[in-house]
Parts: structure tokens; C-alpha cells; sequence
């Protein structure tokens, strides 16, 4: 395997919720001498241990927890900028320990942003909440016609690279135009040459094919940098025996007590908003699972509502099958990001090997599966030496650990449909299409390209006018 040169060495444990990362994150901290840095956004709240399915006390074996439970509710939402610049100190401090820094949660994003180093922004200005950005440039909080009128102003490049409907990352652009005052395709272009010029490197994918040893391809993701050394175990589950065993989880967090915290939630939104105090339900601790969902039993109660004793428990059982239906979807949610993004950016560092899937799909063989081969696994990559790659989950990683080619984005316009279009291929399909060809028909004036003439009507041949048969 690959080593990158003097940067420290951290285990990354992904996966879909319900998969037991936690549970892992444990046992590799107790056999290797490891310490545990949070990477879920809603766990760094304090209280709340169902809602945010915390590891309980017992649970954590007395290993250090990092950034785990230690935010106010009515503190502002951390962003990912300000996650990262600590938990960049956090690993210093631990590697310094010569201890093991083992990174676990579901906050995929926040991770991803923490492994892979893309110096964009300043870091000051990132950690800058929304609404202190949209108060020193107004426009962010324009709508987002107006943000790609102004990013095609001052960069046509980076503007023909987004949809227009993609706020976001529009956004984001701009962002980095107002915080650097420099032009974000140029900033771009000086990393990509930058990294191309150390990243010459001869590196095998994991099945043992060497990868091609030039410098990266035009894409700012490939101008993003390994931050640290990394392994990433992947506990990979099947999707749909997961979404069983995540409707037994909610039935279990049911009666540990899930709807008494979201009773404490609401208690404690009520008091914010009766001080004046106004309460953003958009981010931070109220976006948890299962606030919204059961909320609505918990507020028909406090009014005084009469629906008698089966109309109350119609209306909480509805809310328990919403917090399963949410739960489920965010399962699904987590492992497209890992496919699509995370696998995207290690394809990009050609560093594909550095992911390792884990079978966590039966929980009655997770020893074995899980525990005993990522021993065995996390073993081999602090020793140097090539990792282990069994043959139970072959299948699996010869379909999912597969470099994929990424089409390049650029935006291009049809005004005929009044249509974006963001790919080649899209662009050169379109004129072929449906809507395309109806469009065509729709726009032509037939009246003036073939007038009556003499009060006769004009014969018109085949080809030459719309089918209107």
C-alpha cells in the first residue's frame, strides 16, 4: 500500500445507520491503543442519547470519545468548517499521544471534508455562520437566478460548470470569490497544477491493477489532498434486510424512552420562541429523527385535544411509522453518499485501496464478518503491509470498488426548449429527443413559412411541415 509521507495514520469507520460502527469503533480502540473522534453532526449535541443513538456510557469501554455530546441546544450549528478545524487539532493531539486516532459516524460529509484537504476558502471565513455571510454580502441570500447572473459576470468558467437550478453550489462559488477576492476557476487551475506536480505516483487499485502514474485529470475534486494516512472500513449492509432491522431499532428506542426527549424538545422550543428567541428547525439538534415525526401526538396532547383514547394512539402510532419510513431513507441516503462521493473522491486520489467493505449484514455472524476481519485488516495497514482482502465479500467490492469515468460537466444552454443541458453526451442527444422535436414544431411560424397563396392552400410535401395526422 501506498503511504503517504509524514502524515498520521486514522481508521475511518463508515456506514448506513443501524450497521454498528459505533460497536466497532470500540473494539478497534480497545485492541490498538485508539482513541475516538465523533463524525456525527447530531451526536455532538448534549443529551439526547435515543434521539441521536449515542453509545451508551458502559458501551464506550472507557475509551476516549471525542467532540461527542458536548454542544448546547441553543449554541449556533456547527458547520463542517468549524468541525474540521478542530478535529484537525483533536488527531494532532492524539497522534502526538502515540495513540490511534479512529474516526466513526454517519455524518458522511463532515468526514469526507476532514480526510480530503481542499484550501478553497479561508479557513476564518468558513467557519462564518450563513446569516453572518448573507449580512457582509447580501447577495448569498439572493435568489439564485441573481447568484449565476453575478458568478457569470466574474467567471464564465466556474458559472458553466453549475445547472442554474443548483443553488448550492453556485452559492459556494461565490463564496470563494467574496472570502479569497480571487476568481474561483483560477484557484482551481493553481491546485490541479499544483497536486499534478507530486502526484505522479505508481499506485495499485484493490485488486492488484496498477493505476496510471500521471498527474490528476481536469476535475476539482482530483485537486483535492489526502489530509492524513487512511483506512476506511466500509460496514456494508444489505439494504433491505438493514430497513428490518432498523424498524426493530426504532420499536427499541420507543421504549427506552424516545418520545419522553422529544417531549424535552419541544418543552425547550417552547421556551426559546415564548423569550423572543428565534429558533432555526432547520439544522442542528431539531433536525434529529423522529422530533418532527412524533411531534404531532405530543402537541395534540399538551392543547388538550379531544380525540379520545384510540384517536391519540392512531396519531402516535402514525408518528412511529413516519420515524421508521425517515430512518430507513436516511440509511439509504448515507450509502449513496459513500458510492457516489466517497468512493468518487478516493478514485480521484487513486487511493480506492485504502477503502475496505465489511459484511455487516447479519448481526448473528458479526464476529466474524466484522470485528475478526477488521482486526485482521487494521493490523496489516499499521504494519505496512498489503491489506487482506477476503473473498466474502468479492461480489460485493468487484461491483461497488470499480473505478468509474465522470463525465464533464459543463453547462450548455437550448433556447428552443429553454433547457439545460450538462453533459456531451446529453447535448449531443437532445436534438434528437422528443421534447426537442416538439419544441421545433411548436416555435416554426408554418403560416409564414408556407403562406395561402391566391386562396388556395399550399401543398405541403413530406418533411416539409409537422405531423399533424
Amino acid at each position: 500500500m501506498s503511504t503517504p509521507a509524514n502524515k498520521p495514520r486514522v481508521i475511518v469507520v463508515a456506514g448506513a445507520t443501524g450497521t454498528g460502527k459505533s460497536r466497532l469503533a470500540v473494539a478497534l480502540a480497545e485492541r490498538y491503543n485508539g482513541e475516538i473522534l465523533n463524525g456525527d453532526a447530531l451526536q455532538m449535541y448534549e443529551g439526547l442519547p435515543i434521539a441521536t443513538n449515542k453509545l451508551p456510557l458502559p458501551d464506550r469501554k472507557s475509551i476516549p470519545h471525542h467532540l461527542l455530546g458536548f454542544v448546547k441546544w441553543d449554541e449556533e450549528p456547527w458547520t463542517v468548517g468549524k468541525y474540521v478545524a478542530a478535529a484537525i487539532g483533536i488527531i494532532r493531539d492524539i497522534a502526538s499521544r502515540g495513540k490511534l486516532p479512529i474516526i466513526v459516524g454517519g455524518t458522511h460529509y463532515y468526514m469526507q471534508s476532514l480526510l480530503f484537504e481542499c484550501s478553497l476558502v479561508d479557513g476564518n471565513a468558513e467557519h462564518q455562520t450563513a446569516q453572518d455571510q448573507e449580512s457582509k454580502w447580501p447577495l448569498l441570500a439572493a435568489p439564485t437566478r441573481d447568484m449565476l447572473e453575478k458568478l457569470r459576470a466574474i467567471d464564465p468558467k466556474e458559472a458553466a460548470r453549475w445547472h442554474p437550478n443548483d443553488r448550492r453550489k453556485i452559492r459556494h462559488s461565490l463564496e470563494v470569490y467574496f472570502t479569497s477576492g480571487r476568481i474561483p476557476s483560477d484557484i482551481y487551475w493553481e491546485q490541479r497544477a499544483k497536486n499534478a506536480a507530486g502526484s505522479a505516483i505508481r499506485i495499485s487499485d484493490h485488486r492488484g491493477r496498477e493505476l496510471n502514474e500521471g498527474p490528476f485529470d481536469d476535475d476539482d475534486d482530483a485537486a483535492s489532498l489526502l489530509r492524513y494516512d487512511p483506512l476506511i472500513l466500509w460496514l456494508y449492509a444489505d439494504l433491505d434486510k438493514l430497513s428490518t432491522r432498523l424498524n426493530q431499532r426504532v420499536d427499541t428506542m420507543i421504549q427506552a424512552g424516545l418520545i419522553g426527549e422529544v417531549e424535552s424538545m419541544q418543552q425547550a422550543l417552547k421556551e426559546r420562541e415564548s423569550s423572543g428567541i428565534a429558533v432555526n428547525q432547520r439544522s442542528g439538534i431539531w433536525v434529529a429523527i423522529g422530533f418532527k415525526e412524533l411531534l404531532a401526538s405530543h402537541v395534540l396532547a399538551s392543547l388538550g385535544t379531544d380525540l379520545g383514547r384510540g384517536g391519540l394512539e392512531k396519531t402516535q402510532a402514525q408518528g412511529i411509522e413516519q420515524t421508521k419510513a425517515a430512518t430507513r431513507q436516511y440509511a439509504r441516503q448515507q450509502h449513496r453518499w459513500i458510492r457516489s462521493k466517497l468512493l468518487q473522491a478516493l478514485e480521484k486520489h487513486r487511493a480506492l485501496e485504502r477503502m475496505v467493505l465489511l459484511d455487516g449484514t447479519e448481526l448473528s455472524l458479526w464476529h466474524r464478518n466484522v470485528e475478526a476481519t477488521a482486526s485482521k485488516v487494521v493490523s496489516a495497514f499499521l504494519k505496512g503491509d498489503s491489506i487482506p482482502r477476503g473473498s466474502m465479500m468479492a461480489d460485493v467490492e468487484s461491483e461497488i470498488l470499480v473505478p468509474r469515468t465522470k463525465p464533464n460537466i459543463k453547462a450548455r444552454y437550448c433556447e428552443i426548449c429553454d433547457m439545460t443541458l450538462m453533459t456531451q453526451d446529453e447535448w449531443n442527444a437532445h436534438p434528437k429527443s422528443k421534447k426537442h422535436r416538439r419544441s421545433i414544431r411548436i416555435a416554426v411560424d408554418w403560416q409564414a413559412q408556407y403562406p395561402k397563396s391566391l386562396g388556395q392552400e399550399t401543398v405541403f410535401h413530406a418533411g416539409s411541415a409537422p405531423d399533424e395526422r
